[in-house]
C-alpha cells in the first residue's frame, strides 16, 4: 500500500508500506497561519481511499523581553560617564525550529546600536549620553516575522547634576547660605552662585570632566575642592570652624618630569562612612599651581590620604598623611630610597627629616602587590622603650601607609627606634631598627648626578691602589662606600656593604698570616 500526504493540496511526499500501522510524512517552511492536509491510500490491486480533510494552524512564538531585566532602570541615575543598556530576552522557538533575534537600542527615538541571539540570553549595548537625560527602550523581531515586533517598556534615565554641601563630621546638610564659584579643571569658569538649600546645580555642566569647587560658609573653613568627576563624588565637605585644625602646606618636588606643578592636582582625601562603609572622599585639593604649592586647613590629627594626578591623566598615589600641626610638608615624587627586608617584596623607608621646620619623622610603607592586611607600629626612644613618640594600629587591604610626626627640638636630637609588624598573606614579619637622622637630607643637587658622582667615587678610591696594597685598597673602599650609603648619596644596600666589608678583612688577615 503507497500513502500519499498532502498539505494546501500540495503533495509533500509518500511512503510505502506492506504492514498494517502508522505511516507519516515531515512537511516543512510553512508558514504561519491556516493550512489543510489529507492522505491518499492506494493498494496493489488499485483500490483507494482518500481521507477527510484536516486543518491545523502554525503559528512560532514571539520574542519576549524580560521587563524587570531592563537596566539601567526607570527613574535612575548614572554612575559613570558611559551607560550600559541590556536586557534578557528568549524565545520559545529556539527548541524546537530555532530561530534568530536582532535587538535594536533606541534612545529618544534613534536606533543607537543592534545586537543579535541565537538563543535566550541578555543583549546589551554601551552609550555615552553626554549630559542631561534620555529616554530609551528595545526592540526585538525575529526571523519568521509576525508581523508586530515586540517593544520594551520606555526607561528615563539621568545624568547626575547636583553637587550635596554636607558638614565633614556629622554628615548633615549645609542649609546656610554658601557663596559657590566653580571652574572646570580645563580653567574655564563655570559659574558664580549662592546657594541656600545645601544643593549646587551642575546642570550643563559636562558630568564627566574634572571641576573645582570654592566655597564659602559662615562659620565652616574656606573651602577648595577638587572632585574628578560628578560620578565618582556628588558631596562637597566642609570643616566647621569650632573644630581643632591645623594650616597645612603641601610642596610638590617632581624628579620625574612627569607631574609638572602648573598641570598637577592634588586630591586629599579623608574616610567618610556611608551607609555603615567607610570611602574615601575628597574633601580639599587643586591645582599646585606655578609655585608649586598647595594651601589648605585640615582637621587636627585626622589621617588623610594624599593623591596627585596630572592633565595627562597619570596618577600617583602618595600615602597617608595625618594631620598633625600647623607644618609644611614636601611630596617629593621619584626621590624617596625605599628599604626592602631580605626575602619580602614590601618597601618602607624611615628618616628624620630636618629640611622641614620644625623638624619631622617619616614613616612610609608600601606593598605594591596589595597583600598587607595589618600593619603595626610603633617609634620609641633606643635604650627607653616606654618613651614612646607614636604608635597605629591599621587594618584592612593596605597597599601605601605614610605618616609624618612633627618633632620638637628635644626630640629632635632624641635617637628613635621603629618597630613595626606587617601581617601579609597570614604570615607576620617584624622590622626593628634605628630612624636616621640624615636620610632626608636633600643636597642642592639633582638626586641622579650625586648618585653617579657617589659611585664615581667609590671607584676612584678603589682604583688609587696598586695589586701590591689591593687588600688595604678594599678595605677603604667598603669604608667610602659605607659613608657615601649612610649620607644618603648613594643607595648601597647594608647588606652589600657588609658583605664586602667581610671579604675585605678576611683578605686583610690572610696578608698577615702570610707575612707572620
Amino acid at each position: 500500500m503507497t500513502a500519499e500526504f498532502f498539505v494546501d493540496g500540495t503533495k509533500i511526499g509518500e511512503t510505502t508500506t506492506s504492514d498494517a500501522g502508522t505511516v507519516s510524512a515531515t512537511a516543512t517552511g510553512l508558514a504561519d497561519g491556516n493550512h489543510t492536509w489529507y492522505v491518499k491510500l492506494t493498494d496493489a490491486y488499485g483500490g483507494s481511499i482518500t481521507s477527510s480533510t484536516r486543518n491545523f494552524e502554525v503559528a512560532h512564538f514571539d520574542p519576549v523581553i524580560n521587563a524587570s531585566s531592563l537596566s539601567p532602570e526607570d527613574g535612575s541615575q548614572l554612575t559613570s560617564q558611559t551607560a550600559n543598556l541590556s536586557a534578557d530576552v528568549s524565545d520559545g522557538d529556539f527548541q524546537f525550529d530555532g530561530d534568530s533575534i536582532t535587538a535594536e537600542f533606541v534612545v529618544d527615538g534613534s536606533v543607537v546600536g543592534t545586537e543579535s541571539l541565537t538563543s535566550n540570553g541578555t543583549v546589551s549595548h554601551t552609550y555615552n549620553p553626554g549630559t542631561g537625560s534620555f529616554d530609551w527602550h528595545i526592540r526585538v523581531s525575529d526571523q519568521y516575522g509576525s508581523g508586530t515586533d515586540t517593544t520594551s517598556p520606555t526607561q528615563s534615565v539621568s545624568s547626575p547634576s547636583t553637587v550635596y554641601i554636607r558638614n565633614v563630621s556629622s554628615g548633615a546638610l549645609i542649609t546656610e547660605t554658601a557663596s559657590v564659584e566653580a571652574r572646570l579643571f580645563t580653567g574655564k569658569e563655570v559659574f558664580e552662585k549662592t546657594a541656600t538649600d545645601g544643593t549646587i546645580d551642575l546642570t550643563g555642566v559636562p558630568p564627566g570632566q574634572g571641576y573645582v569647587l570654592q566655597l564659602r560658609v559662615d562659620d565652616y573653613v574656606l573651602r577648595t575642592i577638587a572632585i574628578r568627576s560628578i560620578y565618582e563624588q556628588q558631596t562637597a565637605y566642609l570643616l566647621p570652624e569650632n573644630e581643632s585644625n591645623v594650616y597645612n602646606e603641601f610642596r610638590l618636588v617632581d624628579n620625574t618630569n612627569e607631574f609638572d606643578t602648573s598641570e598637577t592636582v592634588l586630591y586629599v582625601e579623608r574616610p567618610i562612612e556611608k551607609n555603615g562603609t567607610l570611602r574615601w572622599r575628597t574633601v580639599t585639593g587643586d591645582y599646585f599651581g606655578s609655585d608649586g604649592i598647595f594651601k589648605t586647613t585640615l582637621a587636627k590629627d585626622q589621617r588623610y590620604r594624599l593623591t596627585i594626578e596630572s592633565n595627562d591623566g597619570d596618577r600617583r598615589e602618595l600615602g597617608s598623611y595625618i594631620a598633625a600641626a600647623n607644618t609644611s610638608a614636601t611630596l617629593t615624587v621619584g626621590e624617596i630610597v625605599w628599604k626592602s627586608p631580605s626575602g619580602d617584596t614590601f618597601q618602607w623607608d624611615a628618616y628624620i627629616d630636618q629640611q622641614d621646620d620644625p623638624h619631622v619623622l617619616k614613616f612610609v610603607y608600601s606593598d605594591p602587590k596589595d597583600q598587607t592586611t595589618a600593619l603595626n607600629m610603633t617609634v620609641f626612644e633606643r635604650g627607653n622603650r616606654s618613651n614612646v613618640l607614636y604608635q597605629t594600629n591599621q587594618t584592612g587591604s593596605i597597599s601605601s601607609y605614610q605618616r609624618t610626626e612633627p618633632l620638637s627640638a628635644g626630640e629632635t636630637n632624641t635617637q628613635w627606634v621603629v618597630n613595626f609588624t606587617a601581617v601579609r598573606n597570614g604570615s607576620e614579619r617584624t622590622v626593628q631598627e634605628p630612624i636616621s637622622g640624615v636620610a632626608g637630607i636633600n643636597p642642592p643637587v639633582d638626586q641622579r648626578w650625586l648618585t653617579l658622582g657617589g659611585y664615581l667615587l667609590v671607584i676612584g678610591v678603589g682604583a688609587l691602589f696598586p695589586s701590591t696594597m689591593s687588600r688595604v685598597g678594599a678595605v677603604t673602599t667598603v669604608a667610602v662606600a659605607t659613608g657615601v650609603s649612610w649620607l644618603g648619596i648613594v643607595p648601597i644596600p647594608i647588606e652589600v656593604i657588609g658583605l664586602g666589608g667581610a671579604i675585605a678583612l678576611l683578605g686583610v688577615v690572610a696578608e698577615f698570616n702570610s707575612r707572620y
